[in-house]
């Protein structure tokens, strides 16, 4: 049996989409599959790389830009994209997985797997073109917006791998037959039972809280700007790590003030050292992304502190792990009062409930490895 994997990262690379490719890859390659995997050697911001095997036979393509420029990146990730499926096509062997790095990379599969009656299945991690409108580049009455829309409508996936319940919802909507799904959230994994603690948990006993990872277009940094302002150095220590488009003026703030550790990186293994994570969505990109740190976080035992509506799938899968406050009220207020009443009992309680939930996301995880054997299984028996 084969199978395409399509995705920007991959392994010995960083980034956590391409880790995922690759666990699913190893999992297939397990069961049985020729595993073939399309990638781009450019590289990813967001963090380093996790020391793993690479698994499948991967075919490397060379990348255009990775400089900052957004148009000089959007024009470059469209040709990759239709690069990575062309390439995808000429190994002549199907289902195809599609992630969706680079941006509109489903678009290039949906038409070239329509074109030559190959099975795809859309893995949607941040989806486009809907990111396009959530980051205001566009308005949803764009022609090529509508263009996009309307042609990947008429060349649907024959399964989905959706984050989310309600992102699995909202694809299907568009579609007018549901698509056969799989749900698999961004971020499952679990580090060794033991591990050394990093310098900036040792000694005493205050709550620390932390943020690490991206802070762009989809997040609210007034929240964490809210949270950073109320640190008490006295009870709390607040670990930042942050990189994206508003990561500066963060930074800016934080940089000096007492309680307040900058690191360039937190491994994922030491996640579990941060008591609550702090992690936001504005309400435009529910649905277009889930970012995985949460999921991470949870999976290590430790808790989060939303500011997201309540249709985030963050949300809807981590709620045990988790307190949430409205984007669209008076966020100063609520993280003072937050910030005021937490306390040791009350994490180490909600850090129990997270256990059982950590366990429950390594079994989604496993379920849908299952699952996704079985539909390429099926896919290529419709072939």
């Amino acid at each position: 049996m084969d199978c395409v994997i399509l995705n920007r990262n991959y392994p010995p690379g960083a980034g956590i989409t391409g880790n995922s490719a690759n666990e699913l890859a190893a999992y297939l390659v397990a069961a049985g599959f020729n595993v073939q995997v399309v990638t781009v050697d450019g590289e990813y911001q967001g963090g380093g790389a996790v020391p793993v095997g690479v698994s499948g036979k991967v075919h490397t393509l060379s990348h255009l830009y990775n400089g900052k420029n957004k148009f000089i990146r959007l024009f470059s990730s469209l040709v990759e994209g239709w690069k990575m499926a062309r390439k995808a096509v000429a190994l002549g062997v199907g289902p195809i997985i599609c992630m969706t790095d680079p941006p509109l990379l489903n678009f290039w599969v949906a038409r070239a797997a329509r074109r030559r009656a190959i099975p795809w299945i859309y893995w949607s991690m941040d989806l486009y073109p809907e990111a396009f409108v959530s980051s205001k580049l566009v308005k949803r009455s764009n022609p090529i917006y509508r263009y996009l829309k309307r042609s990947l409508v008429q060349a649907p996936p024959t399964g989905l791998i959706a984050l989310g319940p309600n992102q699995a919802r909202f694809i299907n909507s568009e579609y007018t037959t549901a698509v056969p799904t799989v749900l698999l959230p961004c971020g499952i994994s679990q580090s060794p039972a033991v591990v050394s603690a990093p310098e900036w948990a040792a000694g005493d006993d205050r709550i620390i809280l932390g943020y690490a990872g991206n802070l762009g277009e989809a997040h609210a940094s007034d929240f964490l700007r809210a949270v950073i302002a109320k640190i008490d150095p006295s009870r709390h220590r607040f670990i930042l790590s942050v990189y994206g488009s508003k990561a500066p003026q963060i930074i800016e703030f934080a940089s000096g003030r007492e309680g307040v550790v900058i690191t360039d990186s937190v491994a994922r293994d030491h996640l579990q050292f941060i008591d609550v994570h702090i992690a936001t969505l504005l309400p435009e990109w529910d649905h277009v992304c889930i970012p995985s740190k949460a999921v991470s976080a949870v999976c290590e035992g430790a808790t989060i502190f939303m500011c997201c509506s309540e249709e985030t799938d963050n949300w809807t899968l981590l709620e045990d792990a988790a307190w949430r406050i409205p984007v669209d009220g008076d966020i100063d207020l609520s993280v003072s009062r937050f910030m005021d009443g937490l306390n040791r009992e009350e994490v180490d309680a909600k850090r129990l409930q997270t256990r059982a939930l950590s366990q429950q996301l390594l079994e989604t995880k496993a379920q849908a490895f299952a699952q996704i054997e079985r539909m390429l299984a099926l896919s290529q028996l419709e072939e």
